[in-house]
């Protein structure tokens, strides 16, 4: 608050001096210790309040900020909005209240190469699951039940984790390579960290990108609903029928 008359503003809750809110600052104890009681507005400190000399530093830098808010002016109080951390301003933006009161969390690099238009939005979605590393994995599903066997449907050499089972794993390495490694040439990694950092960086920027972006889509979807087939009894697909029933969808 920007006091004036100091009608409006509250003495102990609102914060119209450099020390900020004064309950805050003193706690409950402060209303006796400057004899000042709880509802009171600075208009009644100025009205009805004597200096008072304390043993305590901190009470008399209140008295001051009182004596600095005497005989400003009889127009109403004006109440400042928050900008940032320290400063204020007396128009009102949703914006920047909103970024004061939220909790600000990291930016996230890879949204781009995950939310697009045009691939399907269960391909999407499953690319999100598994960035999140929220799969129900064998690894993440022991954690649940310790006598689930973790070993990678797939390949059966392995323990089936998320990074394993794209693409670290022999089965779907294999096709990972097959349908991938032209589109990345030089920059071609079966390690997910930096095949998430590659759709991130290049999405839709071009049609190298978009291609890269979207067969890593169709790719852990489709490897994700072949685990799960084979999980649940299905007859497993080699691997060249996988890559030649992907090439010619």
């Amino acid at each position: 608050m920007d006091v004036y008359n100091g009608e409006h503003t509250s003495f102990w809750y609102d914060s119209w001096s450099q020390l900020g809110c004064l309950n805050d600052l003193l706690g409950r104890g402060g209303t006796l210790a400057m004899g000042i009681t709880d509802d009171s507005h600075v208009a009644d400190v100025l009205a009805g309040h004597r200096r008072r000399r304390h043993r305590l530093s901190i009470l008399n830098e209140v008295e001051e900020e009182i004596e600095k808010v005497r005989n400003r002016s009889e127009e109403d109080d004006i109440p400042l909005w928050k900008q940032n951390e320290n400063t204020f301003a007396n128009r009102f933006s949703t914006k920047k209240t909103w970024q004061s009161m939220r909790q600000a969390q990291p930016v996230c690099g890879w949204n781009k190469g995950v939310w697009f238009p045009q691939p399907a939005p269960k391909f999407s979605f499953v690319v999100w699951v598994a960035i999140r590393n929220r799969l129900p994995t064998y690894d993440r599903m022991k954690l649940w039940n310790n006598a689930v066997d973790e070993t990678c449907v797939l390949c059966t050499e392995a323990e089936e984790t998320c990074r394993h089972l794209f693409f670290g794993c022999r089965y779907s390495g294999k096709i990972w390579r097959e349908l991938v490694e032209g589109i990345m040439g030089n920059e071609f990694t079966y390690e997910w960290n930096d095949i998430i950092d590659a759709i991130s960086r290049q999405h839709q920027k071009t049609t190298k990108g978009f291609l890269l972006c979207y067969a890593f889509q169709v790719l852990v979807h489709s490897i994700w609903c072949e685990r799960n087939a084979r999980r649940h009894g299905e007859q497993p697909r080699d691997e060249r029928i996988f890559i030649s029933l992907w090439i010619r969808q």
